[in-house]
């Protein structure tokens, strides 16, 4: 009786100490998709040069999980030096290591090391943040020993997990708790509560976003869960453990349908279709008798059969517009179709033709190939003029005030409007001329009586140097595709080909990309008005080859397939600690998705996390 409560407490103890190693891990999993409140965040320098115009920015989700990421991977260092006997080597640590070294450098030669340091607005993905991310896989590499840990990291996720699928069903029925009393009160401190008397708190509509507040993002997570949850729920040999998991499974589903996310579809599919090969390879083709071979036929291989033929038919009943896989197949066969036509002249595309500044006062539209001219008369008058010079508007500049907006019916046979933007400066004012037939924008500054050609934030633009059609790689006349990314990468791809050795510092994308390239814009992407700010290029490869170098892309790159084809051989040819290395199938999934999707503070350190385990699979299986 003695040695039972004796054994029953020594037990007890190890599986305090199990779960005190991976803590911080834990931290990471259930709570950092979570850290949502509002932060007033004043922005000076080159953090205001290049965001919207505001002077103070209201960033609810990456302030607060910033400092996060910081003190849990100092938590998570501090357990790995205190825990750990000795720290395990493996070949990961160079491409880690090279990495880090490469973004330390592209950190220190950036034009902007500022936004380097400690990232843009609402990313703050700068490099202190990718070092923590090296650390956190470090840690992870060395805290997780045994199946028992990574049973808890699994079941932390599933409840994590399962949270934000519920939270994004909701959302798709009309149900926000985002919107609610209890929300504001959570992500609003009464400090700033009292400072704001009015809220409006919206994050999106008619759609699931999760605790991500984009739904591309809700699918890049469901890309990494759910194909975790069903790996496990597959190969456990636990009934309890095979329900829970494939629980969680169907909720991320229904909430992957709600997020309307192609990526995450792409990712999840992808993710299963591996899955069924590496199992179909381990447990079939591999020798069995014909009872096991019946047995595994039933009870693995069924269910995952059964998802491959639900998924579809289930799809097949969401409307055609909010179908992701009838999205992806339509753009897939878009992407595989030549192009007709080369070197596109996107000015004679229109429906701007052109721009040009006659003078100090006065600057030429071709709009569809006929003339608007805006003019200052007489240094008094400011002026609108059709293709043959004749005053459409005019009116006295000093009696211009921001309740000025004036609409031009019909002027050279499209529809436009014209409001002021007053500033304290009495010389100094924008001019908003939208071109509503078009749907798109543009903006002038008038200074001391004379007349430029504005960004959107009436900072002054140099015609001839800033609306140069941009250097493109690819997609032309395909930049629609996968909303807008046909145009984003083929514009982001001479950018990353530019920083070949080391790249342009961490979050500085918003820096290099061509803001002013109305031209192409106009013509390769819809919804897009000219002046619209791009601060990233929807896809975490290119952004890594950007921000880092071209090199450190690479490195990564063969990292990966070399993680993962090792990783697949376990699986295949190993009977003990094969676990650890089916992590790699939800990675190959969340990497998919990532194609499509940029990092962000809210998942990227949990995929780091099973990037850890998926290394320590393979060194277990070498040390068997």
């Amino acid at each position: 009786m003695i040695k039972n409560e004796s054994r029953k407490k020594s037990n007890n103890d190890e599986n305090k100490f199990d779960l005190l190693r991976i803590s911080p891990l834990l931290l990471i999993i259930a709570i950092l998709p979570f850290v949502i409140n509002l932060k007033l965040i004043p922005l000076q320098h080159s953090f205001y040069e290049f965001w919207k115009g505001e002077k103070i920015n209201a960033d609810f989700f990456t302030y607060y999980k910033q400092i996060f990421i910081y003190i849990v991977t100092i938590l998570a260092l501090l357990n790995t030096f205190l825990f750990t006997k000795k720290i395990k080597f493996t070949k990961a640590y160079y491409f880690m290591g090279f990495y880090a070294a490469l973004v330390l450098l592209s950190t220190v030669f950036s034009k902007y090391p500022q936004i380097a340091l400690n990232g843009f607005v609402e990313r703050r993905e700068g490099m202190w943040v990718v070092i923590c991310y090296i650390l956190i896989m470090f840690s992870t590499i060395n805290l997780v020993e045994t199946e028992k840990q990574l049973r808890i990291i699994l079941y932390t996720l599933g409840i994590s997990g399962a949270l934000i699928s519920i939270i994004s069903i909701f959302q798709y029925f009309g149900m926000d708790i985002f919107t609610t009393e209890f929300a504001k009160n959570f992500m609003i401190s009464k400090e700033i509560q009292a400072q704001i008397k009015e809220f409006n708190i919206n994050f999106g509509e008619k759609y699931s976003y999760g605790v991500f507040y984009n739904p591309n993002y809700l699918g890049g997570y469901i890309s990494l869960y759910a194909p975790l949850m069903l790996s496990f729920a597959v190969i456990s040999k636990d009934i309890k453990e095979k329900v829970i998991f494939s629980l969680s499974f169907i909720l991320s589903i229904v909430a992957l349908y709600g997020s309307r996310s192609e990526a995450g579809v792409l990712g999840t599919a992808g993710a299963i279709g591996l899955l069924i090969i590496l199992l179909t390879v381990r447990y079939i083709i591999k020798d069995k008798s014909k009872d096991e071979y019946k047995k595994i036929l039933i009870t693995r291989l069924a269910p995952l059969c059964l998802v491959l033929i639900l998924l579809p038919v289930s799809l097949s009943y969401v409307p055609i517009s909010e179908n992701p896989l009838a999205k992806l197949r339509t753009e897939a066969f878009s992407v595989l179709t030549p192009t007709v036509t080369k070197n596109v002249n996107y000015k004679e595309i229109g429906p701007i033709n052109d721009i040009k500044q006659l003078d100090t006062n006065t600057i030429e539209m071709i709009i569809t190939n006929k003339s608007t001219y805006v003019q200052i008369k007489d240094n008094s008058t400011l002026s609108i003029l059709d293709n043959n010079k004749n005053a459409i508007w005019e009116q006295n500049m000093s009696t211009l005030d921001n309740s000025t907006n004036v609409n031009l019916e019909s002027i050279n046979d499209y529809k436009a409007s014209l409001t002021i933007n007053k500033s304290t400066n009495e010389d100094t004012y924008g001019l908003k001329y939208n071109i509503s037939t078009y749907g798109t924008n543009l903006n002038f500054l008038v200074e001391n009586e004379k007349l430029f050609l504005a960004d959107r934030k009436y900072k002054k633009l140099d015609i001839e140097r800033d609306l140069k059609v941009a250097e493109y790689i690819g997609f032309e006349g395909k930049g629609k595709l996968g909303s807008n990314r046909g145009y984003l990468w083929s514009r982001s791809l001479p950018i990353m080909l530019n920083n070949i050795i080391i790249g342009t510092g961490q979050d500085t994308f918003i820096t290099e990309f061509p803001q002013n390239d109305i031209y192409a814009r106009q013509v390769e992407t819809f919804g897009w008005e000219p002046g619209i700010l791009i601060d990233k290029p929807h896809n975490t490869f290119i952004q890594i080859g950007i921000h880092s170098g071209l090199i450190s892309l690479i490195v990564i790159l063969i990292g990966l397939i070399l993680l993962i084809t090792k990783s697949a051989k376990n699986i295949l040819h190993n009977n003990v600690n094969y676990e650890y290395s089916l992590v790699i199938v939800a990675l190959f999934g969340f990497l998919l998705s990532s194609i499509f999707n940029d990092s962000i503070l809210a998942i990227t350190p949990i995929a780091y996390i099973f990037l850890g385990i998926a290394v320590k699979g393979i060194l277990k299986s070498e040390d068997k």
